[in-house]
């Protein structure tokens, strides 16, 4: 905790690349709370993770458009972070119907939603909105209460309000009970500072909510909070970013088949900054990442084991622009980074690791604009390994501001 607390006071000192679905309301999740992670990551994982990160800057994870991202991580695993967001004004320009259709993944696994809603603007610096993310078993959907206040240009404050399963003791068919009501509460500041420099916080709390999930034969509790901060500007010739992700997860277990409670911890925090030299016709970009996991306890049903997890990740990176013509450039990237994983878990499905070795990986996007009229670029990566000489994966990218 008091490292995560670090990172977040370093990033207020310090002045967007990697916030994906950081910056959106992330509401609890029933299969999350009791299934847990299901997979096993390897020393490579997250090193293929953030190359697969957005690449470029529009659409941002604050504006509409579609943004979507996939790439290998091993051979049967996919890692995958879209979302197409975008509003339909009425002939009333005060009011819009509003569809934002996401499908990513975080510590627990994948997840879709399919948000559909209404937004009303309200004395001129008010919005206010109710989205859905229906389906046709009623007691799964989730209902979203958003409120946000305009001031400046490109500036707000967000307030929203997620009711996970709103109807789910009314209208599940199972014999499965909300004891403890989940709910989300989503905080966003965001500042445009000037049209290259501009910050953005957004803080996702869900307090305490209990499930007797009695097909799963699991009575749990949990709570979660995830914090964002992102911050870009340019002094001088340099562009700067940086992005700080946090999150702190406690979950109490009560097993049909164990007397005494299970619990389970997770604290997490990423710091990366990345500064490009604008004036030189390469653009030279380089960077430092530091990733770090803690988790420990009973990990869920889909693993049915408890162990403990230790990862720190020290991370370097760096590359140029190249410019093919006018619709195409390559910007080869290499990243390096020694992992230290530290993991003891009493399951056959993972396996014990101690590892401290050297991994690397060479990248090299090929963008290509599609569309001029708006800015709409797809994006092809392959990559190589450079601890092994092995194929590192290949990524397919599309921005595409709406």
């Amino acid at each position: 905790m008091r490292l995560l607390v670090s990172f977040l006071l370093a990033g207020l000192l310090i002045t967007d690349g990697e916030a994906q679905n950081w910056h959106s309301p992330h509401p609890w999740r029933a299969d999350a709370v009791v299934d847990g992670r299901a997979r096993d990551y390897n020393n490579e994982y997250f090193l293929h993770a953030f190359s697969y990160r957005h690449l470029l800057d529009h659409p941002s994870p604050l504006e509409e458009g579609i943004r979507g991202t996939a790439g290998s991580l091993t051979s049967d695993r996919l890692y995958m972070d879209f979302r197409y967001h975008q509003s339909f004004a009425f002939d009333n320009p005060d009011q819009a119907f509003t569809l934002d259709i996401q499908r990513a993944e975080d510590f627990d696994g994948s997840y879709d939603r399919q948000l559909v809603g209404f937004r009303q603007a309200v004395a001129q610096r008010w919005q206010l909105s109710l989205q859905g993310d229906v389906f046709s078993d009623k007691s799964l959907t989730d209902i979203y209460f958003g409120a946000r206040r305009l001031h400046g240009e490109g500036s707000w404050l967000q307030l929203s309000l997620v009711l996970p399963n709103a109807y789910f003791n009314d209208k599940t068919d199972s014999q499965s009970e909300l004891i403890d009501e989940p709910r989300t509460l989503f905080v966003q500041w965001h500042q445009q500072h000037s049209a290259g420099a501009s910050t953005s916080l957004s803080v996702n709390h869900s307090p305490d909510a209990t499930l007797n999930d009695r097909t799963r034969g699991d009575q749990v509790s949990s709570r979660q909070t995830r914090v964002a901060l992102s911050h870009r500007t340019q002094i001088g010739d340099w562009q700067w970013q940086a992005d700080i992700h946090g999150e702190r997860t406690r979950r109490q277990h009560q097993l049909d088949e164990a007397v005494n409670p299970q619990a389970f911890r997770r604290d997490m925090a990423s710091l990366t900054l990345a500064m490009r030299y604008l004036p030189h016709r390469w653009q030279p970009q380089m960077g430092a990442r530091y990733f770090w996991l803690d988790e420990d306890g009973w990990f869920g049903r889909e693993l049915n084991g408890s162990g403990e997890v230790r990862r720190q990740e020290p991370m370097l990176f760096g590359g140029i622009s190249l410019s093919l013509s006018d619709t195409q450039r390559l910007a080869p990237t290499v990243y390096l980074s020694r992992p230290r994983v530290e993991q003891t878990v009493n399951s056959q499905q993972w396996r014990d690791r101690d590892d401290n070795d050297f991994v690397g990986k060479l990248s090299v996007p090929w963008h290509i604009t599609v569309s001029k009229q708006n800015g709409a670029i797809l994006s092809i990566v392959p990559s190589m390994r450079l601890h092994r000489f092995a194929f590192g994966g290949g990524n397919v990218q599309l921005h595409w501001p709406l």
